[in-house]
């Protein structure tokens, strides 16, 4: 079981994935719930003193087979207390409660004879990095996933550097590393840029995939990447900043667009109601080409007058944490490697953005810490909507590929 090793976690009862995300839970989770009489401590509203009157579990629209908890008229899982608490876990017990609650923050990719275990940063605990360290609880989380694998049987998958190409086992602990450290490093004049150590990356894995280099053999590329992993960590290496391409700013608009998209289906009320939806995507796809004026939730003029500093201590901490903990578990096998570190920098660019809009709500000139912590739950919730079907494959586009890299911090669209 492969964790993060500088991830902390213990759930801290905040209840935002009991206010926001669907309950999913197998048909026999609910026949169990059901001759357990759980549906005495379901409410159908958050006044409600009584049981419920209906079954609590109702099919997934989409997903035959798959039922989930009902929610109540304000977005929250029906089995959430006034204290925020699950009543199922009251009642029952944690190991009663459904198995996707119980594996939540985490989810497991099983690849090459390992098992990774990654931490949604939709969870505001992991972004604080509050609590016992994983390294601590890996016998809970290897239950967790022995649990989940009961219910969802996963095929191992193998890890690529790029498509086609199998990434050797003996190079992915070795990038982990390499990745981490060019967090480490400062730049020559002493200090820690974030921008300046993606730009670092970003050379070191577009020299990686060049076609002539994928043609290595094992041994070859172990050496080549010993020789480019201390060429990138020189200080005086550092490559010189330039703009992301057009393309790669066209495309960024598309993932902005399917965070966007992601909240209005998690809105308790718009997400009942398709055809809203597709009209406030209409809509802000058209703001996002500056053909169209923005809303209260997502306006880019507003945003733009908004400065974002990355430099600043507590916002580095925690975009740099961010990375750090997604390096440590590259390698899932959901994406090829290069393309994984795509993603993550582009979910950061995301919530660069929405660190803005946030604060330009609030009518603020800056956007602080809790104002990029705010941005990243919400590109962390298109992370945790990222199923690996046709809207991941979607989702990787808009990404824009190792150019992603020099989008950050995503100032400007």
């Amino acid at each position: 079981m492969h964790v993060a090793q500088d991830q902390h976690f213990t759930c801290a009862q905040c209840g935002r994935c009991c206010r926001r995300a669907t309950v999913p839970v197998t048909p026999g989770e609910a026949d169990a719930y059901r001759k357990a009489g759980t549906a005495r401590w379901f409410r159908g509203s958050g006044d409600s003193n009584g049981g419920a009157t209906i079954d609590p579990f109702e099919p997934i629209p989409g997903h035959e087979g798959l039922l989930q908890i009902r929610k109540r008229p304000d977005g929250a899982c029906g089995f959430l207390s006034a204290d925020g608490l699950c009543r199922i876990h009251e009642e029952l017990g944690f190991e009663r409660k459904p198995i996707a609650c119980r594996v939540f923050p985490f989810r497991f990719h099983p690849v090459d004879g390992d098992v990774v275990a990654t931490s949604s940063f939709s969870c505001p605990t992991i972004i604080a990095n509050e609590g016992a360290p994983l390294t601590t609880q890996t016998r809970d989380i290897q239950a967790l996933y022995l649990a989940w694998k009961r219910e969802q049987p996963e095929v191992p998958a193998t890890v690529q550097l790029v498509d086609g190409y199998p990434l050797p086992r003996s190079i992915l602990p070795k990038l982990r590393t390499l990745l981490l450290r060019v967090l480490d490093t400062p730049g020559p004049d002493g200090a820690f840029d974030l921008a300046a150590s993606l730009r670092r990356i970003a050379a070191f894995l577009d020299d990686l995939s060049r076609p002539r280099v994928l043609k290595l053999n094992e041994h070859d590329l172990l050496q080549y990447f010993e020789v480019m992993s201390r060429h990138v960590l020189t200080v005086e290496a550092l490559p010189a900043a330039r703009d992301a391409s057009w393309l790669t700013r066209a495309l960024f608009r598309g993932l902005l667009l399917s965070a966007m998209s992601v909240q209005l289906h998690l809105d308790p009320v718009l997400g009942k109601r398709p055809m809203a939806i597709r009209l406030a995507l209409f809509r802000l796809l058209a703001h996002l080409h500056s053909v169209a004026p923005g809303n209260a939730a997502f306006n880019l003029r507003t945003a733009r007058a908004v400065s974002l500093d990355v430099t600043d201590d507590a916002v580095r901490e925690v975009a740099t944490h961010y990375l750090r903990s997604l390096f440590e578990t590259i390698g899932t096998g959901r994406r090829a490697v290069v393309e994984e570190v795509s993603m993550a920098v582009a979910h950061l660019n995301a919530a660069c953005v929405f660190a803005r809009i946030h604060a330009a709500g609030a009518g603020q000139g800056v956007a602080g810490v809790a104002s990029f912590t705010q941005g990243l739950l919400v590109s962390a919730d298109l992370a945790q909507a990222d199923d690996g079907g046709m809207f991941s494959r979607a989702l990787t586009a808009f990404s824009g590929g190792i150019d992603a890299l020099y989008l950050f911090p995503a100032s400007t669209i």
